[in-house]
């Protein structure tokens, strides 16, 4: 088959859709089939080269809302027109933005069925307070309309958990559903090297593991706050936090800031295919994650295939992976004193924990990249089978996505802490009046009231 993927999120980015991507890309490629990429350009980039796989860029802008994200045209031609070369069966789209809204117009205009798979819970109030951190603020509540946009224009729509399907059914996906993991390569791990990682980065033998992206959404800073109450009672246990993101520098100084903070260590970003051949699984005692907006949490799959016991928080996909007492602890979200008790617990007990370890590597069985590529070769060939049932489904309407500026809200007192001393009095004024005020005409009027009161404070002879 010729399938395409669809995603804003590829490499050069570092984080776990992109594993996943490349996972499914390369295990397909090796079976025959012949996979497309398209994703975003970057400046400068020296493209990632996977065996059988075609990888085209779409022109972009960076993105602001995001650390290393990128705007792309949705309506971009030149892609349309090597799409059409290709001959695709099916459309796979990874993200809910516009490399997707590509995808999705294109597979409808040519007929051709839709897949969309759900990885981020951008709805988490821990992703859309920072994605949304300046003066626009939308709701979860529209923020979760705006993602059904895009999954209601699939045919068929998956997330790597049973919990994150449901979560996705509970607000208002109507697309059918059905949890299809990520997957884990168990060939891809080389722990010999193991004693060379642990002399690179100075680790004793008591050492968390994190590995992710080193951002709000993470709740890096609940688990620094556990280590610290880790090391009061045990001072040779590090903890290293494997990767990097865009408050790397925020956390690094929270954690310089604590009487622990000499033994956290930030190794900055690790390739993937790097990592899982460093040794560093054999190099520590145990994983742990105080991240809530998990929809599976790959990292926490490969702690696991490697042996690990894992403590993670009891909210989103980590709940289908962790078995509390079994192969892991599960804790209650943000509760650093219940994570720290945990993490002490294995470090002090792990010679008796060696059922627990073995559990784990048991129970993330399933996940087998083997098996979940047969899953995948099935969806995409009942979905191709099928394909004249859907070939008059609606595609997705840029103007849609546009009457989402009307949920938006202007919040007047974070522009009013931004605009110079001398503008304070009368602007002030105007936000007193105004407060928040929703919806794009009330936005086009408040701004136009905004302009006659600045002239008349700058331009005295215009005072009435």
């Amino acid at each position: 088959m010729n399938i395409a993927i669809f995603s804003d999120a590829f490499y050069p980015q570092i984080n776990g859709v992109v594993t996943s991507i490349i996972s499914v890309a390369s295990n397909m490629a090796e079976r025959g089939h012949k996979v497309i990429i398209v994703a975003p350009s970057y400046r400068n980039l020296e493209e990632i080269q996977i065996p059988g796989v075609k990888i085209i860029r779409v022109p972009s802008i960076s993105a602001s809302f995001y650390d290393d994200f990128k705007w792309t045209n949705p309506f971009s031609f030149t892609t349309y027109k090597a799409l059409r070369k290709e001959n695709i069966d099916v459309v796979h789209f990874m993200t809910p933005i516009f490399i997707s809204m590509l995808g999705i117009k294109y597979a409808r205009k040519r007929g051709i069925p839709v897949v969309g798979t759900f990885h981020t819970f951008i709805a988490d109030p821990s992703y859309s307070e920072h994605m949304f951190s300046g003066p626009l603020k939308v709701s979860e509540e529209v923020i979760w309309k705006y993602l059904n946009l895009y999954y209601d224009c699939a045919d068929y729509v998956t997330a790597p958990t049973p919990e994150a399907i449901r979560i996705i059914g509970a607000n208002g996906c109507k697309a059918p559903l059905e949890a299809v993991s990520n997957g884990i390569d168990f060939n891809l791990f080389d722990n010999s090297r193991s004693a060379e990682f642990r002399e690179r980065y100075g680790l004793s033998d008591q050492v968390v593991l994190y590995v992710g992206r080193v951002a709000y959404e993470k709740n890096i800073d609940v688990l620094i706050n556990a280590f610290d109450l880790v090391y009061q009672k045990n001072r040779d246990a590090q903890l290293l936090i494997v990767g990097d993101g865009p408050q790397r520098a925020l956390f690094e100084e929270q954690a310089a800031s604590k009487e622990s903070g000499g033994n956290i260590i930030f190794t900055g970003a690790i390739k993937h295919g790097d990592l899982v051949k460093s040794g560093v699984f054999k190099a520590v005692s145990l994983f742990a994650s105080a991240s809530t907006t998990e929809t599976q949490g790959i990292t926490i799959l490969e702690a696991q295939a490697n042996g690990l016991i894992c403590v993670g928080a009891e909210e989103g996909g980590l709940v289908n992976l962790i078995e509390d007492g079994v192969n892991g602890y599960l804790v209650a979200p943000g509760d650093s004193a219940a994570m720290a008790d945990r993490i002490s617990f294995i470090l002090e007990n792990k010679k008796t924990l060696g059922h627990m370890e073995e559990k784990a590597r048991q129970m993330v069985d399933i996940h087998r990249m083997d098996k979940i590529i047969d899953r995948w070769e099935q969806i995409y060939r009942e979905l191709y089978e099928r394909r004249g049932e859907t070939a008059g489904k609606d595609y997705l309407h840029f103007n849609t996505l546009l009457k989402f500026t009307r949920e938006l809200k202007v919040d007047f007192q974070y522009l009013l802490d931004r605009i110079r001393k001398p503008r304070t009095m009368w602007v002030r004024s105007f936000v007193a009046a105004n407060a928040r005020i929703p919806g794009k005409a009330q936005l086009k009027s408040g701004v136009q009231r905004l302009h006659r009161i600045s002239s008349t404070a700058f331009h005295p002879r215009r005072r009435g």
